[in-house]
């Protein structure tokens, strides 16, 4: 086996704008913590080579293209490259917009990609024999903001990865992957800042000195540190943060976790690697057929439009929509609150739906790594706690489900969702972009690679 890894410090401008929280206002005006990219590399029978941006988002045609020019950069096959967003809401904007409607990124997203592709070269240079081996451990930092008693998957997967020979003991790169969102800072913050991942980085890294931390958001969907409470449409200032303080304590939690899990690791010289993808044919919400789209779409926006007091023979633009909601639904009583949100998210969310996977019937890349006996699946969406567990179940100790990997269609509810009491009122069933069953059938495409 070998490995190889690296990062490359952002040196991000103060005065751009922040990423994560329709509700900021202001610019970035300080750092609390740098932002990074990192990159790891492992060869054993197959290779795959994983690109960590420490960013909000990326748009899947800037994943791919990002994809495509590691790979060339690098002679690995595109199979074999992963491009992973953390999901830091306190990181930069990264041209997502812009992005979809096919325009140029704002001037500073390009040394974000150049970086990327330099981690990505100095991880291949940096291969040397190695040894590797995963173990889980169990964080409590995140709780299910739908329901309390909801789904949430308390472990952490740990990879390590050390170098073989004169270095046995010192880690070059330990990996973690956990599923709850790096919102414990809130749209109030104006610092850059990794959020808790950064300050379980930081815990890594006192304990192995020269290891390069890399994390990867798991199942996180509809799970939000413990910080917050649960999410309702009715209620203004959701997204207030908890400050610096509480994101330093539960990194530090899971810092604890990965630390404990990476010295009981049990490490081979020959570490099975495999990376594949597929392509899976989906459709986005109202369908395929584009006649009975565009009904369904009129049917959608003339409920927007009562709901926000205005006439619905008239068109209504999702800007509008968008920026009347807040005024027109103030003061009403909150369930009546609740009902007519629903009814505009909808319409957002089927309107735009098209523009953000690309075509009413995209092919959503499934991305699968075994690492021994145990299976990483990489989807470009957040993955809900539900659909995480249910790719778990059955398979090796160490097995993940890995959100936004190569890109974001929004979120990827599991179809229970869909049918659950209120489902419309849902955050994640309103930003979702893929029909109900699509979750299940990535699993399934997953499954298939994995048995392949």
């Amino acid at each position: 086996m070998r490995a190889g890894a690296a990062e490359i410090r952002l040196e991000l401008p103060l005065g751009i704008p922040m990423m994560g929280y329709g509700a900021r206002t202001g610019r970035a005006t300080d750092e609390h913590d740098p932002l990074h990219v990192r990159a790891l590399l492992l060869e054993g029978g197959g290779r795959v080579l994983i690109v960590q941006l420490e960013v909000c988002l990326l748009a899947v045609p800037q994943a791919e293209a990002l994809r495509d020019r590691i790979a060339h950069a690098t002679g690995l096959d595109r199979d074999e490259v992963w491009i992973a967003a953390t999901h830091t809401h306190s990181g930069p904007e990264t041209g997502v917009v812009e992005s979809l409607a096919g325009a140029a990124p704002p001037a500073w997203v390009a040394p974000i990609h150049d970086a990327a592709e330099a981690a990505a070269r100095a991880a291949l240079h940096a291969a040397r024999p190695a040894r590797a081996g995963l173990a889980v451990g169990a964080a409590g930092i995140g709780r299910n903001r739908r329901e309390a008693d909801g789904a949430v998957d308390r472990e952490v997967v740990v990879l390590r990865v050390d170098a073989a020979g004169p270095r046995d003991g010192a880690p070059l790169a330990v990996a973690f992957v956990h599923g709850t969102h790096p919102t414990v800072l809130g749209h109030e913050n104006l610092a850059w800042s990794a959020d808790w991942p950064g300050a379980a980085a930081a815990r890594i890294r006192e304990a192995f000195p020269g290891a390069v931390p890399i994390f990867l958001l798991g199942a996180h969907g509809d799970v939000d540190p413990r910080t917050r409470g649960l999410q309702d449409l009715a209620l203004s200032g959701q997204s207030v943060g908890a400050g610096f303080e509480a994101c330093a304590a539960l990194g530090r939690e899971v810092g604890d976790t990965v630390v404990a899990a990476a010295g009981r690791a049990t490490l081979h010289e020959d570490l099975p690697i495999d990376a594949r993808s597929a392509r899976v044919p989906l459709a986005i919400h109202g369908g395929s057929d584009a006649a009975a789209s565009e009904r369904a779409l009129e049917a959608r926006a003339a409920a927007a439009a009562r709901a926000l007091g205005l006439d619905p023979a008239e068109p209504l633009r999702v800007s509008r929509a968008l920026s009347l909601e807040a005024e027109r639904t103030a003061g009403l009583d909150p369930e009546e609150r609740r009902e007519r949100l629903a009814r505009v998210r909808l319409f957002v969310r089927d309107r735009t739906a098209e523009r953000v996977a690309g075509g009413r019937r995209p092919a959503v890349d499934v991305r699968l790594v075994r690492l021994g006996d145990a299976a990483w699946l990489g989807l470009p969406a957040e993955a809900t706690a539900e659909l995480g567990l249910a790719w778990k179940a059955g398979r090796s100790p160490g097995s993940a489900l890995l959100s936004n990997v190569g890109g974001w269609l929004r979120y990827l509810p599991h179809p229970d969702r869909f049918r659950a009491a209120r489902a419309h009122h849902h955050y994640e069933v309103l930003m979702s972009t893929l029909e109900p069953a699509a979750a299940l059938r990535l699993l399934e495409a997953g499954a298939a690679l994995e048995a392949a």
